[in-house]
């Protein structure tokens, strides 16, 4: 009898090995190896406008959709990997201001691809959620119009096309599949390379001598997984 209790015993611990062995594995299986997926979500536009050093802090919403693909590796319990990010963004509405005061009305900035690489890493909270941060840079195609025409035009080629960012997200995701899964996810974008320094022939009164444009934003996205 005693032996037969033993022998239960140890067959059941066995067991459980095993099950506690298949979970860890299909956890590692849930988020490591290749993916890609779509994603979208609202963009809000925090843009610091500066003008002869005077801060006009603008903040404008919008929205924004693209693609990612990456790789993930786990281990033991800590996932690395790296992402590749393309996405598209509406245009912010116009920054308006009075004339009488820097020389014109409207100044938009408008938005156009970007194309972003992130490192990240990230921990599995349970068997099927994981929580990660990453940081990266992007390469973003924005122009600047002073009512409607190109900022270029104004400061002669002087002012650029495409700045880059430096980015800082956080997220988490969800294996509702091997296969399959959900991320909910923050990305903070922030760059400094849209500097005018002088106007040139630009038709205004306010005699400005100097126009700085600070882009940033901030991404709140959801997005479809897909892995490989």
């Amino acid at each position: 009898m005693v032996a037969t209790e033993a022998a239960t015993l140890v067959l059941g611990a066995l067991i459980s090995l095993s099950t506690a062995s298949n979970a860890q594995a299909q956890s590692s299986d849930y988020f490591s190896g290749f993916y890609g997926g779509f994603e979208g979500g609202a963009i809000s536009y925090n843009t610091q406008i500066t003008f002869d050093g005077v801060d006009d802090p603008a903040g404008r919403g919008g929205a924004g959709y693209g693609a990612f693909f990456g790789h993930n590796h786990t281990f033991e319990k800590l996932l690395v990997g790296a992402e590749l990010l393309f996405n598209l963004a509406s245009d912010p509405d116009p920054y308006t201001f009075d004339p009488a005061v820097v020389g014109f009305a409207e100044l938009d900035l408008r938005r156009g691809a970007s194309f972003g690489l992130d490192v990240h890493a990230g921990y599995p909270i349970t068997e099927k959620f994981l929580l990660c941060g990453s940081v990266g840079y992007s390469a973003n195609k924005q122009s600047v119009r002073i009512d409607g025409v190109p900022l270029d035009r104004f400061a002669g080629g002087a002012a650029a096309e495409e700045f880059g960012a430096f980015q800082f997200g956080t997220g988490l995701e969800v294996a509702i599949h091997p296969k399959l899964g959900i991320r909910v996810s923050f990305r903070s974008l922030a760059g400094h390379d849209l500097n005018v320094t002088d106007f040139g022939t630009i038709p205004t009164d306010a005699s400005l001598t100097r126009f700085d444009v600070e882009p940033s934003q901030q991404q709140f996205f959801a997005g479809l997984m897909f892995r490989f």
